[in-house]
C-alpha cells in the first residue's frame, strides 16, 4: 500500500508531468517529501510567491502546448495562485493546481488558515474537487488532468493535509493501461451548406482583410493558403503574433489596442473581414464600419456574437474549418488589393525605423529598444512581455521569424507575467533563447524577487542561449499614465504613477547574475550585443523617456487625442 502523497506524484508521473512550479507549507509538504524521495521526479521549482508560481505554470502551458501544474499550501497560499489560474483561464490555457487544505478532521472549531477553496476556486476553474478519502486521489487527479486538456482551461485539486498522510486501500490500485493519457480531440466541424456561404462571401469581396487570434495557433500553413487564394492581408491579434512570421509581405502587424498603421488600414479600407479564431467582428472593426461583411471562425459556439444578415459564423476547429474551407474558394485575379496592403506594409517598417531614430532630450526612445533587437533577435528565439507600455513596443516593432514563439497575459492583461513566463520557458526549453520584455512597474511588483529564482537556479540557466530580462526605467506606471490622459484628460499624477528609481542592473550584478546599464541612445546596440552575449542570466536596463510617444494605435480617437494633448499641456513631471 502506497500513501496518498505518493499515488498523487505517481499520477503526476504518468499524466508526463516533469516540473511543478509553487510554494511549500502546509498540504503542500507531504507531496514535496514524496518528489524528493522519488528523485524529484517530477522536479519542484520553488517560486518566491504563489502568484508567480502559477503564471509559470501557465506560461509552461503556453510554450509546451502541454497542461502546466502549481501547488500552494492552504490559507493564503492558495489565495495567491488565483491571479496565475485566471489568467491561464482567460487565455484558455490548460494548468492542473493541486491545492493544500487543513485537515478536515479533528475539533470543529474553525483551523487558522482555513479557506473555502472550492468556493474560492469556483469562478476560475473547468472542475474543482475535494480529495475526501484515499481511494479517491488516483479518479481526482485522472480527471482534472483530462478536463484540463480537453477543455483548455483550469482544473483545481484540493488536498487536505490529513487525507495526503494516509494509506491507500489496495482496491484504489489502478493499472497503467487504465488511464487514456493524451487521447484524441473530437474536431467541430461546420456544416457543408454553411461552408458554401462563408466561401461565396469570400469570393464575392474584393478587399478582404484577415485577423487572427489564439484559436488560429496550430493553422498557420493554412491561413497562408487562403490569404494567398483571397489576395488578403493578415492582421495578428496580440496572442497570434507567432503564428505567421512577419517577413510575409502581407502581415500587418498587431491589430486591435496595439495595431499598427498598417493593420489599422488593412481593417478601415476592407470591404470583406475573415476572422480565424479571433472572436467576434465587434472587437475589432473601428465605429461606422459595421456595414462590412464577415466570415468568423471559431472552435467555440459561445464566442461568436449573434449573426447579422449576410455574414456567417462557423463553429469548428479553426485549421480543420481552413482545411474545407479552400478547396470551396477561387484564386482572385486582381491583385491591386494586395498589392495596397504590402505598400503599407512597406510604409509602416520604414516609418517605424524613422520613428524610433527620433530621441528628445538626450533620452532613449522605448521604440529604439525594440527595433535595435529585432535586428538582433536569435533564430527560435522564445519572447515573453508583460502588460503595460513595453507591450506596445514589444508588439510593434519586434519583427517574428518562422520558429520563434511569443507569450503574453492576454484577456487578462496581469502585471508581473513576462518574468514567470520566461523562466517556465527556460526550464522546458533550455536549448534555446529565451527574451522577456519587462516595465520597472511589473519588474518591481514580482519580478524583482523573482530574480532570486534565477539565483537559486544560476549553474542550470548559465552557460547556454541568452536568457534576458529588459527593463524598461521610466519611472512611470507609463500605460496607466497614458490611459488616464486618453480619458480623462488628467495629467500624469505622482502620487499615482511614479515608480521609484531602482538600479536594476546593479541590482542583478548583487545577486550574481549579469547586468547591463544603458542611458544614451547611441549605446542601445552596443547593449544588447552585451547582454546577447552573456555567459549568465542577464537583466538589461535601458533608461526610456516616458513622454517619447504614447503607446496607444496610431488611429487613437479625435477625443481621445484632444484628451491627451490638454492633458500634456496641463500636467507636470513632478
Amino acid at each position: 500500500m502506497a500513501v496518498v502523497s505518493e499515488v498523487v506524484r505517481e499520477r503526476l508521473r504518468a499524466w508526463g508531468v516533469v516540473r511543478v512550479y509553487g510554494y511549500p507549507g502546509q498540504g503542500a509538504d507531504p507531496l514535496l517529501e514524496a518528489f524528493r524521495r522519488a528523485g524529484r521526479e517530477p522536479e519542484f521549482v520553488q517560486a518566491r510567491h504563489g502568484e508567480a508560481a502559477s503564471f509559470m505554470a501557465c506560461g509552461h502551458a503556453r510554450f509546451t502546448d502541454t497542461v502546466g501544474c502549481c501547488l500552494a499550501p492552504s490559507g493564503p497560499g492558495a489565495v495567491q495562485v488565483l491571479n496565475g489560474l485566471y489568467d491561464a483561464q482567460l487565455d484558455r490555457q490548460p494548468v492542473v493546481a493541486l491545492l493544500g487544505d487543513t485537515p478536515r478532521t479533528g475539533p470543529g472549531a474553525r483551523r487558522p488558515q482555513a479557506v473555502h477553496l472550492d468556493r474560492l476556486c469556483a469562478d476560475v476553474s473547468e472542475s474543482c474537487e475535494v480529495v475526501i478519502s484515499p481511494d479517491q486521489a488516483g479518479p481526482v487527479l485522472d480527471r482534472a488532468f483530462r478536463t484540463a486538456s480537453a477543455r483548455r482551461g483550469v482544473a483545481v485539486v484540493i488536498l487536505p493535509a490529513d487525507v495526503l498522510d494516509q494509506q491507500t486501500p489496495p482496491s484504489a490500485a489502478t493499472a497503467p493501461d487504465v488511464l487514456a493519457l493524451g487521447g484524441s480531440r473530437t474536431l467541430l466541424m461546420p456544416e457543408e451548406g454553411e461552408l458554401r456561404r462563408a466561401a461565396g462571401i469570400l469570393d464575392e469581396g474584393r478587399k478582404v482583410a484577415m485577423v487572427i487570434g489564439r484559436g488560429a495557433a496550430r493553422a498557420g500553413a493554412e491561413v497562408e493558403r487562403v490569404a494567398e487564394l483571397l489576395g488578403s492581408g493578415v492582421a495578428k491579434a496580440l496572442l497570434a503574433l507567432d503564428v505567421l512570421p512577419d517577413d510575409l509581405g502581407y502581415v500587418t502587424g498587431p491589430a486591435g489596442r496595439v495595431a499598427s498603421p498598417a493593420s489599422e488600414r488593412l481593417v478601415r479600407a476592407c470591404d470583406t473581414l475573415l476572422l480565424v479564431g479571433a472572436g467576434p467582428r465587434e472587437a475589432w472593426l473601428p465605429p461606422g464600419r459595421w456595414a462590412v461583411r464577415s466570415v468568423e471562425i471559431n472552435p467555440e459556439a459561445g464566442v461568436t456574437a449573434p449573426c447579422r444578415p449576410g455574414d456567417v459564423r462557423l463553429v469548428g476547429d479553426p485549421k480543420a474549418t481552413l482545411e474545407a474551407l479552400l478547396p470551396l474558394l477561387h484564386h482572385k485575379k486582381n491583385h491591386a488589393w494586395r498589392r495596397s496592403v504590402e505598400k503599407s506594409v512597406r510604409t509602416w517598417h520604414r516609418n517605424r525605423r524613422t520613428e524610433a531614430r527620433q530621441h528628445f532630450g538626450h533620452l532613449i526612445n522605448p521604440a529604439a529598444v525594440a527595433t535595435e533587437l529585432s535586428d538582433r533577435l536569435p533564430d527560435r528565439a522564445l519572447l515573453t512581455a508583460d502588460a503595460g507600455s513595453s507591450t506596445v513596443w514589444w508588439a510593434r516593432h519586434l519583427r517574428l521569424r518562422a520558429g520563434m514563439r511569443a507569450a503574453l497575459s492576454g484577456h487578462h492583461a496581469a502585471m508581473g507575467t513576462a518574468v514567470p513566463y520566461a523562466l517556465a520557458a527556460r526550464f522546458a526549453h533550455p536549448d534555446r533563447p529565451v527574451i522577456a520584455f519587462v516595465g520597472d512597474g511589473a519588474f518591481q511588483m514580482s519580478g524583482m524577487a523573482e530574480m532570486i529564482t534565477v539565483k537559486d537556479h544560476l549553474e542550470r540557466l548559465s552557460g547556454g542561449p541568452p536568457l534576458v530580462f529588459c527593463v524598461f526605467n521610466n519611472r512611470d506606471l507609463n500605460q496607466a499614465t497614458w490611459d488616464r490622459r486618453a480619458e480623462t484628460g488628467n495629467p500624469r499624477l505622482s502620487g499615482s504613477s511614479s515608480v521609484p528609481d531602482v538600479p536594476y542592473a546593479a541590482y542583478a550584478r548583487l545577486l550574481g547574475l549579469e547586468g547591463v546599464h544603458c542611458y544614451r541612445p547611441k549605446d542601445i546596440g552596443a547593449a544588447w550585443d552585451a547582454a546577447l552575449a552573456a555567459r549568465r542570466p542577464v537583466v538589461v536596463e535601458f533608461v526610456v523617456d516616458a513622454e517619447t510617444e504614447p503607446p496607444r494605435p496610431a488611429g487613437l480617437a479625435e477625443e481621445g487625442a484632444r484628451r491627451r494633448i490638454r492633458a500634456l499641456l496641463r500636467g507636470r513631471r513632478t
